[in-house]
């Protein structure tokens, strides 16, 4: 049994090396407090970056006030005394409504995670209330998630993972990455090894609690956080695991923004609208904002950059023919993988601000290639340039979560199914299906078939 089921406690993850009643014994707090309430704080800063495996080389650990409050209620006093106490060192940066504090361990607490339990009846009970928010974000948008219990009943007993020989697997990875000699060498492997080692222990204890990213609509599960080389070592039913992929997703989805069917009958300016103030309707002066994106939307189609761009993303193979054309402009550094290069410069034009045109190199290279889809990305990005990359993670999750996976429950409701963002994973011998209800899904909502890649996760 999952000790998530039990209300009696509750599995956190600290240093080994942490000791809590022995150091309250040795420093007395001059506060009223409960251990646990330490523990849970000290858990954060563990936990947080194994959420997000593109967070595990961040220094400080960033703790949001509004949500540390609803556990913890005077949350500062238990903070302060941990940074007093050479716990936690805090990088006292802190900008309104933008950055919140940051905090990291002492470098004596970089051990080894293990795991441990609370006690605390109300911090339980609420930590459970709030377990599918998203702890390291503050905007709520998207509110509906009521038809991913089809996808939440299959994380039961029967997905099991190979523990011993995963936690080996990662063990060898952190002695490379601790070898100065090593072209792999981390100064923080440590604590990459502890964000990674977390989803393994959850998956293996079962613990199965999920988020919901209630900005994007995306859902987070132990398989979103687990380390992708992780993923041979898992089992559902005894069987093996199927991942049907879509190819290039973010690029593949940008190409409905030239399409003005597909953004009508999508309803991406509702979308845009939900992130981004900029396109909202004002009553007492006209905002010309959507009009003018609707032009260049149904214009689109009429630029050869833009015809370029829809033709090397149907191709499948979108980096490695922009890596040709950067190739043939001598725009491409030899010693670094070419279509490496073409995916960060890709990236770069979909998730950076507008203003790092003026000093990213990669978003001058796509500007100057693809002027007219940089300017539709451009415009949607303005005053707000996560704009554009939660419009495409939204259409995605609705794409993926709530139409592919609900008709592939419906029509086979046999069927075992989890999802990485862009890609539906099944056991073997239904890909075949899920291949063919993805495929249809998207070129419906797209106007062209996705590139679908199956992957089965073997060792």
């Amino acid at each position: 049994m999952s000790n998530v089921a039990l209300d009696k406690e509750y599995p956190l993850y600290i240093p080994e090396n942490f000791d809590i009643d022995k150091l309250v014994q040795e420093n007395p707090p001059t506060f009223p407090y409960h251990r646990d309430y330490f523990i849970y704080i000290v858990h954060l800063i563990t936990d947080i970056p194994s959420r997000n495996k593109n967070d595990d080389d961040v220094l400080y650990v960033s703790l949001h006030s509004s949500l540390l409050q609803r556990r913890v209620r005077k949350y500062n006093l238990y903070l302060k005394y941990l940074v007093e106490n050479k716990v936690l060192v805090c990088d006292n940066q802190y900008i309104k409504r933008k950055k919140s504090k940051g905090y990291k361990f002492y470098d004596n607490y970089e051990t080894e995670i293990i795991e441990t339990s609370i006690t605390k009846t109300t911090l339980i009970k609420s930590i459970k209330q709030y377990i599918h928010l998203d702890y390291n974000q503050e905007e709520e948008i998207i509110s509906d998630s009521s038809d991913l219990n089809n996808l939440s009943k299959w994380f039961n007993d029967k997905l099991t993972v190979d523990f011993l020989s995963a936690k080996q697997y990662l063990r060898e990875l952190r002695e490379t990455e601790q070898n100065i000699f090593s072209d792999e060498f981390s100064p923080n492997a440590m604590r990459r090894y502890n964000s990674r080692l977390i989803p393994l222990i959850k998956l293996n204890t079962q613990n199965f609690a999920h988020t919901i990213d209630y900005t994007a609509g995306r859902m987070h599960t132990v398989l979103t956080q687990l380390k992708s080389d992780l993923r041979p070592y898992i089992k559902y039913d005894g069987k093996t695991l199927v991942a049907v992929d879509i190819t290039n997703s973010q690029p593949y989805l940008s190409t409905i923004l030239f399409n003005s069917d597909k953004y009508d009958e999508y309803q991406i300016l509702s979308r845009i609208r939900m992130y981004n103030r900029t396109y909202h309707s004002n009553p007492y002066y006209p905002n010309f904002a959507p009009y003018y994106l609707r032009k260049n939307i149904e214009n689109a189609t009429q630029h050869e950059d833009v015809l370029n761009y829809i033709d090397i993303v149907k191709s499948g193979e979108l980096y490695e023919r922009f890596g040709e054309i950067l190739q043939q402009r001598g725009l491409v550094n030899e010693e670094k993988p070419i279509r490496k290069q073409a995916k960060e410069i890709i990236f770069s034009a979909i998730f950076s601000p507008n203003q790092a045109i003026a000093y990213n190199d990669a978003v001058k290279i796509f500007e100057e290639n693809f002027p007219n889809v940089y300017e539709i990305f451009r415009s949607i990005k303005q005053s707000k340039h996560r704009t554009l990359a939660c419009v495409l993670q939204n259409l995605e999750a609705d794409l993926v979560l709530h139409t592919a996976c609900r008709i592939i429950t419906e029509r086979r409701p046999d069927i075992p199914l989890f999802t990485l963002h862009d890609a539906i994973i099944t056991t073997s011998g239904n890909e075949d299906f899920v291949e063919y209800v993805l495929s249809n899904v998207l070129n419906d909502a797209i106007g062209f078939p996705p590139t679908l890649k199956i992957e089965p996760w073997i060792r």
